[in-house]
């Protein structure tokens, strides 16, 4: 056998690729009949619902169920029970999971009857669905067909639409495209009309308001009567008091325009600051919906620190109110001298400041040989100072401090002592010390 495979390898070769070829066209035109696999694919969720009418909807088609648009689910099975279709639909759980309030409405695709399923899958309180469960038909709803709109309405009306859809048809005819053009053009005005009917609907709901309010003002009115009489008559006694200062009023009604032009000018030399005022307090808006947080930090601060004011800084306080006095008097000579300690500590800064100057930096010698001119710094000097003092100052017994003395002389200045003094005559065994360096060393 493996003779014969060697022998016919490109065959066999070209028979396995058309086998996996073939298998994955079989893989792929399952997929797009929408079988499922038992084998490779996990058994969905099934779930049927009631429905009163399941006109133009066939199991296997593949018509969907949509949640927000987006598929979840398709009918696998449609049977009838009791009058009612109902409509069985398999989904996959893992998209959401679907609860007892549920809505499901069917809603065509296409004016040829393409039907899927709107699902509302409702909401988490009302509880989920069990595996085969059942959506009572109250919580559906069927597509409305046109037909039955035209057959809600009597004869007449039925053949005066008639007549506007032939004397329609007739009118437009060949004008398809200036009739697109006139429906392109009523989009401004759809829109225009959304916005009148919202606010008609707003001032329908204003106008019930106000009768509502003016209902109740009447009521009040009705019981207090003597109230009313009594503002009334304020009313006519103010009213008279006006009429007598007729000239004050005028004179008031004359300086008006002035205000008003002030006022005008005011406000438009604000129109700037109120320009920048909407943008800043959009930008206040993160601080005020943090301001509950702050004020619970801020709560939990003054309950931690309360011990400590009221135990340890307090009974401080209550301490250090008797040596104020005294700080009192100190701070008083303490201004009266800070001038010339100022001045004092200046010239105390540029003291240091000279001492410290080394403009070069440290300079290092290498080889144990410094460059010439080599300038360190008062500082560095001052601590070969101090070293040479300890060394000069370090040795001392009970007389006091005994100090050093290097003499150098060279041979000429000895010779010249010994000579001048007379020290090698006077001294015993010097005179053979003199005579020999004066035989080696050759001094005179």
């Amino acid at each position: 056998m493996a003779e014969v495979v060697r022998k016919n390898w490109r065959p066999t070769l070209a028979l396995f690729v058309m086998i996996l070829f073939a298998l994955g066209v079989t893989y792929y035109i399952l997929q797009e009949q929408r079988l499922r696999i038992p084998i490779l694919e996990e058994k969905p969720f099934t779930l049927k619902a009631e429905m009163a009418d399941a006109g133009a909807v066939v199991a296997g088609q593949g018509q969907a169920i949509r949640v927000a648009g987006v598929k979840v689910g398709e009918v696998s099975e449609i049977e009838l029970d009791d009058g009612l279709a109902v409509v069985s639909f398999e989904y996959d759980r893992d998209y959401l999971p679907i609860y007892q309030d549920a809505t499901l409405l069917l809603r065509p695709q296409t004016g040829l009857e393409d039907m899927f399923f709107q699902l509302d899958p409702g909401t988490e309180g009302a509880g989920e669905y069990a595996e085969g469960d059942v959506i009572s038909v109250a919580n559906t709803a069927p597509d409305v067909e046109v037909h039955e709109i035209l057959a809600a309405l009597d004869a007449d009306t039925q053949a005066y639409i008639r007549l506007l859809l032939v004397g329609a048809g007739e009118g437009l005819e060949g004008r398809d495209k200036e009739l697109a053009e006139l429906l392109g053009g009523l989009g401004p005005l759809n829109r225009d009309l959304a916005v009148l009917n919202s606010k008609v609907a707003e001032r329908k709901e204003n106008l019930s308001r106000l009768v509502h309010n003016f209902n109740q003002l009447t009521a009040t009115v009705g019981r207090s009567n003597e109230e009313l009489t009594r503002l009334l008559q304020g009313s006519n006694s103010a009213l008279g008091r006006i009429a007598s200062e007729d000239p004050d009023v005028q004179a008031a009604i004359a300086r008006l325009p002035g205000t008003l032009a002030t006022a005008e000018s005011t406000l438009n030399e604000l129109s700037q600051f109120a320009a920048v005022l909407g943008p800043t307090t959009n930008d206040l808006r993160p601080f005020a919906r943090n301001l509950d947080g702050l004020n619970d930090s801020v709560r939990q601060l003054a309950a931690s620190t309360t011990p400590v004011i009221r135990d340890e800084i307090r009974p401080f306080v209550r301490q250090a109110r008797e040596p104020i006095d005294d700080l009192r008097t100190a701070a008083t000579r303490y201004s009266a001298a800070a001038p010339r300690l100022t001045a004092f500590m200046r010239e105390l800064n540029g003291l240091g400041n000279m001492a410290a100057f080394n403009p070069r930096g440290a300079e290092d010698c290498p080889g144990d040989v410094c460059a010439p001119g080599r300038d360190e710094g008062y500082l560095y000097w001052l601590g070969w100072v101090g070293h040479n003092g300890n060394s000069v100052f370090e040795t001392q017994d009970a007389t006091g401090i005994i100090r050093r003395l290097y003499a150098t002389f060279d041979c000429g200045q000895v010779a010249t002592f010994f000579r001048q003094t007379g020290a090698p005559d006077t001294i015993p065994g010097l005179g053979d010390f003199y005579d020999e360096l004066i035989a080696e060393v050759g001094c005179t």
